[in-house]
């Protein structure tokens, strides 16, 4: 196949060189006049297998043969010149028809072949990689390998090691909390509040000094209310301030487990001096 070929083969589009070669059948219409357009017709029938084509050139050829004879007199010019031109009419009408016919018995050859080309290589490559393998024939896809029972119980065992593991971690946290929950249950029993008492005074995080917090800010002890707050606020100032947390504690009327709570959430700083005065002390 030429270069030209494989392009128009490549494009689905002849090109014009073909399309004129394919078409040069019409010359035969037009030089030698009507005798050879019966001949034209008989070609392109016979070519493209096209049985009313050949009868178109049997009919052209007979009616060439009748305007050839001297049978009409004065007109025989007349109708040797219908006979050729009606041939050049019909040949123009015929051409695209046959023109189609003929590219796509030629893209349906360039299929086939290229088709035949592909099985070919095709064929090639598998000699090749079977050659290549060593042996006659192609080398099957390697199956993945299973693991040996060895291999699954070791899995097996280290899974249920781990669970186990996992396992002892657990009991051991919960019986450290069971412990713990255990202790503050007795030192609660100990001082007379309850666990729930204790867990909350270690909730907190910064003690509150009773000598110097507002009232808004002693409303946050355990078991204080405004009017306990403004109670304790009126007594500091009125005493001078506390001398210790359960002095405060007694003083706003907090019960013995509400005092406890107070411990670790609570502080009481030293009392404030009063104003020191200069002078002779006399005594009579």
């Amino acid at each position: 196949m030429t270069s030209s070929a494989r392009a128009a083969a490549a494009t689905d589009a002849p090109s014009i060189g073909w399309l004129l070669g394919m078409s040069s059948w019409m010359l035969l219409t037009v030089i030698p006049g009507p005798i050879l357009t019966w001949l034209g017709f008989a070609i392109i029938g016979f070519a493209s297998r096209s049985r009313r084509l050949i009868i178109l050139g049997v009919v052209w050829g007979a009616a060439a043969l009748l305007a050839s004879f001297e049978l009409w007199g004065q007109w025989q010019p007349l109708v040797r010149a219908i006979v050729y031109l009606a041939g050049m009419v019909v040949a123009l009408a015929v051409n695209p028809g046959w023109l189609r016919t003929m590219w796509q018995r030629r893209l349906e050859r360039t299929g086939q072949a290229s088709a035949a080309s592909r099985a070919r290589e095709s064929t090639w490559h598998r000699a090749s990689g079977a050659k290549a393998s060593g042996t006659g024939e192609a080398a099957p896809a390697k199956k993945p390998a299973r693991r040996s029972r060895r291999q699954r119980n070791a899995a097996a065992a280290a899974a249920a090691a781990q669970r186990a593991s996992a396992a002892d971690e657990a009991a051991k946290a919960k019986a450290a909390g069971a412990a713990a929950s255990a202790k503050a249950d007795a030192l609660a029993d100990a001082v007379g509040a309850s666990s729930d008492d204790l867990v909350a005074a270690e909730a907190a995080t910064e003690p509150i000094d009773v000598n110097t917090a507002p009232a808004a800010e002693l409303e946050k002890l355990p078991g204080m209310t405004r009017s306990r707050a403004r109670r304790a606020v009126k007594e500091r100032d009125a005493q001078g301030g506390f001398t210790s947390v359960e002095d405060f504690g007694e003083t706003v009327g907090l019960q013995p487990h509400e005092i406890v709570r107070l411990r670790p959430v609570a502080i009481c700083s030293p009392r404030p001096r009063g104003e020191r005065r200069f002078g002779r002390r006399v005594d009579y």
